[in-house]
């Protein structure tokens, strides 16, 4: 089993979700907890861009005050 954990910092940057998407398609990590996000909403479609597979099971945790919000794939 293959876990890739990553403070991601935001997924705002263009480059970094380019980076992202590469380093988890180079390695095919079974889990992917990315810490984080800043993201205010967490839709399918943004996750099957990271994921880059259809069948995709994942939990996300609601920022609290000034921490960011919390994927886990």
């Amino acid at each position: 089993m293959k876990i890739i954990t990553w403070n991601v910092k935001g997924l705002g940057n263009f480059k970094k979700n380019l980076s992202i998407k590469a380093t988890f398609r180079k390695h095919s990590p079974n889990i992917i907890p990315l810490q984080e996000t800043k993201k205010a909403t967490i839709n399918r479609n943004c996750l099957l861009s990271f994921w880059g597979r259809q069948n995709c099971n994942w939990m996300d945790i609601p920022s609290r005050g000034a921490a960011g919000r919390i994927l886990i794939l």
